[in-house]
């Protein structure tokens, strides 16, 4: 690979942190049926995977800080492991842990899962361990979600996506070994292969005629509700729809196999948080896609857990007629 055109060290160091993660990944999901997920209170589920390989994660940055610490604002937190009263998961969380990380105490082993608390101003992380967990539950794609802050900006992001294929290929493989990619804010945008090797840069998207590629997300509510947007995108032009959970979706986009994510705010006042978002909305924008909300506006991430100053996201590759922009802003003004 040309040395120009390599990934800065910030963002190499992220990627191997993400690395073992991977595998672990795959296992993990091999003890769903003995061992299902726990519920949440906004009733989405988390499994033991996604406390596992947060602590994973949170261990490969540590390792790797000059002063041991991990600023961080992650979607799990250990005393919500604690609180859902579910022994079967702790037990296995806890060992597989001490597993992939060498063995600790219960106690210790639980912290592992924390990064700590940033302090006013300064730059920190964020994790979402698996993006995706429904498609995640099913065998379906999902990724591991690292991302560096710094103010407004997302500076380093990281997509790890264990049953990815390679590039032109949206089909699922459970078996892996799984893609990475990644990115660093001015610093393009790269492919790495399963052990964190830097495969090369991904090339500029655009939109090259035809069907507009929609990369969407799967409704799997227990009232599916009909999707507004696509009425109005499909009057404007051909669009075909390929369905995924997941920031995978941006990573469509970012390598050339999709043109269009679409985020709509679920009702007025909603925000995105930052964890489902940041990562991707990275990669995407530095492979050369036009990542704003869905009413235009640059994406702000200096507003704590929440995408505050922001509705909606829309991610779509130069060229598009200005018309699906259009579409997606109207809807979004109409939710807030």
């Amino acid at each position: 690979m040309n040395p120009a055109r390599a990934p800065a060290p910030d963002l190499q160091s992220a990627v191997d942190s993400v690395v073992p993660a991977m595998p672990i990944a795959r296992l993990l999901g091999e003890t769903l049926a003995s061992v299902p997920p726990v519920e949440k209170g906004d009733g989405s589920p988390v499994t033991a995977a996604d406390y596992v390989l947060q602590a994973i994660v949170v261990a490969g940055l540590r390792a790797r800080s000059a002063d041991g610490r991990v600023p961080l604002l992650g979607e799990e937190h250990a005393d919500a492991l604690v609180a859902a009263r579910r022994p079967d998961v702790e037990r296995l969380v806890v060992d597989a842990i001490r597993s992939a990380l060498g063995w600790r105490t219960h106690a210790d082993a639980l912290r592992a899962i924390d990064g700590d608390e940033p302090r006013a101003g300064e730059p920190h992380w964020t994790i979402d361990p698996i993006d995706g967990t429904k498609g995640f539950l099913l065998g379906a794609q999902c990724s591991i979600c690292l991302a560096r802050i710094e103010g407004r900006d997302v500076t380093v992001g990281v997509l790890g996506c264990p049953r990815m294929g390679p590039r032109g290929d949206l089909s699922v493989h459970p078996q892996g070994p799984g893609v990475i990619y990644g990115a660093s804010l001015g610093g393009g945008a790269f492919e790495f292969d399963a052990a964190g090797t830097a495969v090369g840069p991904l090339p500029s998207v655009s939109w090259r005629g035809g069907p507009v590629r929609w990369a969407r997300s799967l409704n799997r509510s227990r009232n599916p509700q009909p999707s507004r947007l696509a009425p109005l995108l499909e009057a404007l032009g051909p669009v075909t729809s390929d369905y995924m959970d997941s920031q995978c979706k941006y990573a469509l986009v970012a390598r050339g196999d999709a043109d269009l994510v679409v985020r709509l705010p679920r009702s007025p006042g909603h925000h995105e948080c930052i964890w489902d978002h940041a990562s991707g909305a990275l990669i995407a924008a530095e492979a050369g896609a036009n990542v704003t909300d869905a009413s235009g506006r640059a994406l702000d991430f200096s507003h704590g857990e929440l995408l505050a100053a922001n509705s909606g996201i829309l991610c779509a590759v130069p060229g598009l007629a200005g018309g699906f922009t259009d579409a997606v802003g109207s809807l979004a003004a109409g939710a807030r």
